[in-house]
């Protein structure tokens, strides 16, 4: 009777691993389809040709990408489909990432074939959402005739001499002059002079240059992730199969990648050597400064190795300063002195209206803002220190295998058990994190620079809060240009981003927050996550594990 009971029970067991595994290989594949979905809105929002989303790309050549078909769509049909993709591709998004700890084990590489064919597909058709890549040709054409676009904007260039790519420049960017870093001008320059004059042209190259950066930082995302099946296909929902982030860097066409792309592959290199991990990050900071927050994670995880830390810091300053001084020191300048806006579907939207109409005027109100900000950026990755999952961590006998000997203490890169990657990769998280969430200017395709080191780490609640907020901001910037909407709307969009959005972003944060405090006396271990995953069903119970 004992033999037949716990037979019994074990076909019990058995049964019931197998209805996990099953259940999470339909959730896995309902969240596969999800994601090709959201990709095929996005594209075909992209053909339907110019709209209130879709830029007009003058100066076309019908056999050359980007494509689209003049079909002249009513503006409440492509934002509806932009929308609706959204929420395809976030919905999409959530069932992956729970099926995964659920027990689904796809195949990452079918899965970085579907990222790579959605960041393919929307690279062949006009930049959408945002204007700003009108912005990118017009400087990077400025510096490839002679001229300086961090002393030039665009609406003053063409005062004197005439130019159709320049002449693009949507509001309101005619009037700005250039705040990038020299690295990201230089890319600018390049597609301009490759474009020949050709805003159609032009605007191809940087596309391409976008997606492939972008595209980089996924597989780098993956390598971060270590070599478990599992831990990479987190990495590539997370990043190179995430609908949404390929809304807003790829159709978008914005060059955050660009400078995302150089940090994550200082965190991959910084193991074998410091120094170079120094010289990429002085080159992202040449994109966009804001990568520096990946310099403070280095140089935080490589504290214990005086040695190490130096060598990072004289690779970071040999870029950073020679970039800088070599295009010129105005360009420094300018790039410190960029406007402290404070932007739309942030909370601190809702406060810095009130405070500049009745209390201060507006550079005072905006000097506050900016306090108060970074006051509370500290305050969260305080909180969010405590919290943040460990990042995955290859075993040690795999990382000592084929590794020599001779190498001296004092090399924190050459100890297998004192890789500073995982520590590099959780503090970038927490800081980017605390960044993003509470600055006061904050778009929606800046969260790619939290979601990469985000991608590294061991699956948790913070996923949920993260992918909420990239969504909702992203909703928020549809359109994200300045057009003439219909009434109707214009009302329905600017709700959404004024109203809607940050209420939605105070709740999340809210909710950050919480989870924070409550799980602050509980250090978050490696001890757990393996627990947890003894308890999921083997890959071989999992059955079907293609999407």
């Amino acid at each position: 009777m004992t033999d037949v009971r716990t037979d019994r029970a074990g076909g019990s067991s058995r049964a019931g691993g197998s209805s996990r595994a099953g259940g999470s290989s339909r959730a896995g594949r309902f969240a596969v389809v999800s994601l090709g979905a959201s990709l095929a809105l996005f594209t075909v929002t992209g053909l339907l040709g110019p709209s209130v989303v879709a830029l007009t790309l003058p100066q076309r050549a019908a056999w050359r990408p980007p494509y689209w078909w003049d079909a002249h769509p009513p503006p409440w049909l492509v934002v509806t489909l932009a929308l609706t993709g959204l929420a395809v591709g976030a919905l999409g998004v959530y069932a992956g990432l729970r099926a995964l700890s659920a027990g689904w084990t796809p195949a990452p590489r079918r899965l970085m074939a579907l990222g790579v064919a959605g960041v393919t597909a929307l690279t062949l058709v006009p930049p959408m959402a945002s204007g700003d890549v009108l912005m990118y040709a017009a400087y990077g054409r400025i510096a490839a005739r002679g001229g300086d676009p961090y002393l030039t904007a665009p609406a003053e260039y063409v005062l004197h001499r005439a130019d159709p790519v320049v002449a693009a420049t949507e509001r309101p960017w005619q009037t700005a002059t250039s705040v990038y870093g020299p690295v990201g001008t230089w890319l600018q320059q390049a597609a301009a002079w490759l474009g020949g004059g050709s805003t159609h042209a032009t605007v191809l190259g940087l596309q391409v240059t976008n997606s492939m950066a972008f595209v980089a930082v996924g597989l780098l995302a993956v390598r971060l992730a270590g070599r478990t099946p599992r831990a990479r296909a987190r990495a590539v929902l997370c990043v190179l199969a995430n609908p949404v982030l390929a809304w807003l860097v790829v159709a978008g066409g914005h060059n955050d990648a660009q400078a995302v792309v150089f940090a994550v592959a200082a965190l991959v290199v910084v193991r074998r050597s410091p120094f170079a991990a120094g010289l990429l990050v002085g080159l992202g900071g040449a994109v966009k400064l804001t990568v520096g927050l990946y310099g403070l994670a280095l140089l935080w995880a490589l504290r214990r190795s005086p040695r190490a830390t130096a060598a990072l810091c004289a690779g970071s300053l040999l870029t950073l300063v020679g970039t800088y001084v070599f295009a010129g020191p105005h360009v420094f300048d300018r790039v410190l002195a960029a406007p402290s806006f404070v932007s739309s579907g942030t909370p601190w939207r809702l406060l810095f209206g009130p405070l500049y109409l009745f209390v201060l005027p507006m550079p005072a109100a905006r000097a506050v803002i900016a306090v108060a900000s970074a006051v509370t950026t500290v305050l969260l990755a305080a909180l969010l220190w405590r919290v943040v999952p460990p990042a995955v961590r290859e075993p040690v006998a795999e990382a000592m295998r084929g590794r020599g000997r001779g190498r001296t203490a004092d090399d924190a890169t050459s100890d297998p058990t004192s890789d500073p990657t995982p520590e590099a990769v959780r503090v970038a998280a927490v800081l980017c994190l605390a960044w993003v969430f509470t600055t006061q200017y904050s778009l929606p395709w800046y969260d790619l620079l939290a979601w990469a080191p985000l991608a590294g780490l061991v699956a948790g609640r913070l996923d949920s809060m993260v992918l909420a907020r990239t969504a909702m901001m992203a909703a928020a910037y549809v359109p994200g240009r300045v057009v003439d909407l219909p009434a109707a709307v214009g009302f329905v969009t600017d709700r959404i981003r004024d109203t809607v959005t940050p209420l939605v972003q105070i709740a999340i944060l809210v909710w950050l927050v919480r989870w924070c405090l409550a799980h602050r006396d509980r250090p978050p271990t490696g001890d757990d996550v393996r627990l947890r995953s003894d308890r999921l069903p083997s890959a071989e119970g999992a059955g079907s594990g293609t999407p």
